[in-house]
C-alpha cells in the first residue's frame, strides 16, 4: 500500500479535464429536473438527455479529442428548453456532486493522522523494493 501511495501523483490538468468531459453525466439528473421545470414533459427530456449522453460517451470511446462535448449538444437541441447558461449553472459546483467522497477522504485522513500520532515512526516508513 505504501509503496503505491509513493508512487501516487495529482494532475489538476487532468483532473479539470475529465470533470469538463464526464461530470456532465453526472449531473444528468439535475438537467432533467431543470428542464421539467422549464415546461419540458418528463418522458422527452429523458429521451432527449438519454440519445445525446449515449451519442457523446460513444463519440468519447472512439476519439478522445475529437468529438462535441454533451453540455454543448444538449443546449443545441430545441426539444431541451435549456440554454447553454442554464447548463453550466447546474454544473457551476461540482462538489455538490461528489456525494460522500470529501467527507469520506477527510475520515481518512483523519486516520492516518491518528496513526502516525500513536506510532511517529510508521510516518517515517520506507517500503522495500516490491520486484
Amino acid at each position: 500500500f505504501q509503496s503505491v501511495l509513493d508512487g501516487f501523483g495529482a494532475f489538476p490538468a487532468v483532473a479539470d479535464r475529465e470533470l469538463a468531459e464526464y461530470l456532465p453525466f453526472v449531473a444528468t439528473t439535475r438537467v432533467l429536473m431543470a428542464a421539467v421545470k422549464a415546461g419540458a414533459g418528463r418522458e422527452t427530456a429523458h429521451e432527449v438527455i438519454k440519445e445525446h449522453a449515449v451519442a457523446t460517451a460513444l463519440d468519447l470511446r472512439e476519439s478522445d479529442t475529437d468529438f462535441t462535448p454533451l453540455v454543448q449538444r444538449l443546449a443545441a437541441d430545441d426539444r431541451l428548453p435549456l440554454t447553454a447558461e442554464d447548463l453550466a449553472s447546474l454544473l457551476g459546483s461540482p462538489l455538490e456532486l461528489a456525494g460522500r467522497a470529501p467527507a469520506q477522504t477527510f475520515a481518512v485522513v483523519d486516520r492516518i493522522g491518528a496513526i502516525t500520532d500513536q506510532y511517529p515512526d510508521a510516518a517515517a516508513y520506507v517500503p522495500g523494493e516490491i520486484f
